[in-house]
């Protein structure tokens, strides 16, 4: 089979990035034909052409025309329909933000792959997707790559925040609550300016990570205990009790299912649930049903029934396959044009500020510069003025003299304040 993926960016390490990467060399070491269309190439893309995997940055360079379009990213995946105009094509949806995620609406779609089951229900009422076109395509792991299992110690030692784009405040209490529990905390990922890109080698070192989606997966394959961690959200210690509830969202907290506020306490109420042999538990639980291996033979199913559900080509005019799609970006647009107008001017007001506070500062600059040029100045006239007078006898003798009447003068105060006469008793008043 002749497969054409479509990914938004191939320029780091990333979720979507490596999903791409990895059913692309599994598909291809299976005997099927595959590119992967990209506007922005990097050197992650080399991982994928050893294995024969054509990655292109234009659609007019892709050898042949696919049997099926499998989609990741709608402006990339609307780009490849309307160039290979008969190939049906799956959608496989990582989320509904941002807005780069979104599912589009296109006949020729056959199939949208979500993820994980919690974003089923919004697929519907949200983007209008019809739902006997919807299934679950669960998140996966390599154990081709992630091949060794690590022993859980007794008690847990070190810890790694692993990827997420957590806020600095959440950081901050995670530090401060890893640090209470005596619990060694190390930060991995691009923001936190620590991206290493070997997971199955560096998680080997850890024995809690926080993190959520595709990095608790690997991190779970590997060994470790996982506490999920989102923006302002902090779920429980996932364990063969709450395992099922967590592959439900993707590994993820949410609200009004499991979300916690980071503290102290949280982090040792999770901590004592603590065991090693639950963790071994859940280890062997994912390997064996969200590997990368039952992921591609379920793709490959997918792919098929979205052939047979695919609308033909001449059953509808070429030029109404696109209305539907356009009219939505059409009011997206509008309102992303409305948001960036909106940012621009606060970006101008704040410009502003920047500039007075600039001007503020470079016065301010100014001014304790005069006053250290003031305070030399009379530093050194002082200094002038000493030397002069221990250089004359009779500068000696005024300092000597200014000295004595310094150290006298607490004490003739004293003394005058006692030869005054007492202030005269009051009257007594008559009887």
């Amino acid at each position: 089979m002749r497969i054409l993926m479509t990914q938004r960016d191939l320029t780091y390490v990333g979720g979507t990035e490596m999903v791409t990467v990895e059913l692309a060399k599994e598909l291809a070491e299976r005997g099927h034909e595959v590119a992967v269309y990209t506007p922005r190439t990097g050197r992650i893309a080399n991982i994928m052409i050893s294995s024969g995997v054509w990655v292109r940055d234009r659609l007019s360079d892709i050898p042949w025309v696919p049997d099926i379009i499998h989609g990741q990213h709608h402006l990339q995946t609307m780009a490849a329909l309307a160039k290979f105009k008969e190939t049906p094509a799956v959608y496989y949806c990582h989320g509904v933000l941002p807005w780069v995620e979104r599912p589009p609406v296109h006949p020729r779609i056959g199939r949208y792959l979500m993820m994980c089951e919690w974003l089923v229900p919004r697929t519907s009422p949200e983007y209008g997707l019809p739902p006997e076109k919807v299934v679950v395509l669960p998140n996966f792991v390599n154990l081709a790559r992630f091949t060794q299992v690590r022993t859980p110690p007794a008690r847990p030692l070190r810890a790694a925040l692993f990827g997420g784009w957590l806020q600095p405040e959440d950081v901050s209490k995670l530090e401060a609550a890893c640090a209470k529990a005596s619990l060694k905390l190390d930060k991995i990922g691009y923001n936190h300016e620590n991206p290493l890109e070997r997971p199955e080698i560096f998680l080997q070192g850890y024995d809690v990570v926080f993190a959520i989606g595709r990095c608790a997966l690997e991190a779970l394959a590997c060994g470790c205990a996982v506490i999920p961690l989102m923006p302002g959200q902090a779920g429980a210690l996932i364990t063969p009790a709450t395992l099922s509830q967590y592959a439900f969202s993707n590994f993820s907290p949410r609200y009004f299912v499991t979300a916690n506020q980071i503290s102290e306490e949280w982090l040792i109420e999770q901590l004592a649930q603590y065991h090693p042999d639950d963790v071994l538990t859940v280890t062997a639980t994912v390997r064996e049903r969200q590997s990368l291996q039952k992921a591609v033979d379920r793709l490959l199913e997918l792919y098929a029934e979205a052939k047979a559900a695919t609308v033909p080509a001449e059953a509808e005019a070429p030029s109404s396959e696109f209305a539907p799609y356009l009219e939505t970006m059409g009011r997206e647009a509008d309102v992303m044009w409305a948001e960036l107008e909106a940012m621009r001017g606060r970006l101008k007001a704040e410009s502003g500020e920047v500039r007075a506070l600039k001007q503020a500062l470079k016065r301010s600059e100014r001014a304790k510069e005069k006053v250290e040029a003031d305070f030399k100045t009379l530093k050194l006239r002082h200094d002038l003025t000493a030397q002069t007078l221990r250089e004359h006898w009779m500068g000696r003798w005024l300092l000597g003299r200014v000295r004595r009447l310094l150290r006298h003068a607490p004490q003739e105060a004293e003394a005058k304040r006692c030869l005054e006469p007492a202030s005269a008793p009051a009257a007594a008043s008559p009887s």
